[in-house]
């Protein structure tokens, strides 16, 4: 049976960070890296996305879906559920435009498209 471990003290952790610090200024441990700020990063690539052309987008964004995800994972993380989700709303957009053909429609509502394509696949 575990034992459950008991919570550090604010003296252990001082010590800690004071022995971690101490490593940091001797090379043994890298420095500690700055916080990403999401909203930023996010602005910033979105942007480059954008400035690419059409041809070279879709060609670099397949390739760089195919560096995170693959048929064959062992195990799947967060960031790799984001962009299984990303392509699972590619492929019902296209089963969502094929169907609305079918009937004979060549516009929708975007509402419709993200209460019958977007939502139930954010929810998963």
């Amino acid at each position: 049976m575990t034992t459950k471990r008991k919570r550090l003290t604010q003296r252990e952790k001082d010590e800690n960070l004071r022995f971690k610090k101490e490593m940091q200024k001797k090379g043994i441990l890298p420095p500690d890296k700055p916080r990403l700020n999401r909203k930023k990063f996010a602005q910033e690539v979105v942007g480059e996305f954008e400035e690419m052309d059409v041809i070279s987008a879709a060609r670099y964004l397949r390739e760089a879906i195919g560096c995170m995800v693959s048929k064959d994972m062992l195990r799947v993380s967060e960031e790799q559920i984001g962009v299984l989700k990303l392509l699972k709303i590619a492929v019902e957009t296209q089963k969502y435009m094929k169907a609305l053909e079918e009937e004979g429609h060549s516009e929708y509502k975007i509402g419709e498209y993200i209460d019958n394509v977007v939502i139930p696949i954010l929810k998963l």
